[in-house]
């Protein structure tokens, strides 16, 4: 590797290594105030913000893998999974805990976030908003009168 994309991979590492702690510690702020059962708007507050840095995260990722050599791709890619996972676990908890707030909110939060949402981030939000919607179905009460025996004795 020359000495310019040297450089070009460890100013993209130095990046990801700020961006994977603000991650944690969004993380580690995003679990202390689902613990201490903080209002659901400063959890949603949070949440967004995560949403927003694992995005930057991942686009340093892919940066930092486009650069280096190929022996140490596998180790990259394993790091990567393991905040991904991460990530996806405090999504999911995140939004258990905001239950109650409409979908709406949520919606507009995932339309209002930037282009370049990673794909499973895409796929994770895909499966757990798109549930399929069911008709209504109403039930005539019962008044007690059992009408349909007259046809049998007819």
């Amino acid at each position: 590797m020359d000495a310019a994309n040297q450089a070009l991979l460890e100013r993209a590492k130095r990046a990801r290594s700020v961006s994977r702690s603000l991650v944690t510690k969004q993380i580690n702020k995003l679990e202390n105030e689902i613990n201490n059962s903080a209002d659901k708007t400063t959890v949603h507050e949070i949440y967004v913000q995560l949403i927003s840095k694992y995005e930057e995260m991942s686009t340093l990722d892919k940066e930092v893998e486009s650069l280096i050599n190929i022996e140490s791709l596998e180790d990259e890619i394993l790091t990567r999974e393991e905040y991904r996972d991460k990530f996806i676990i405090w999504k999911i908890r995140a939004e258990r805990y905001i239950g109650t707030v409409s979908s709406i909110t949520f919606q507009n939060s995932v339309e209002n976030q930037p282009q370049n949402v990673t794909p499973l981030n895409n796929t994770v939000s895909s499966v757990l908003t798109n549930q399929p919607r069911l008709p209504k179905l109403t039930l005539e009460s019962f008044s007690g009168k059992i009408s349909v025996v007259s046809q049998f004795l007819g």
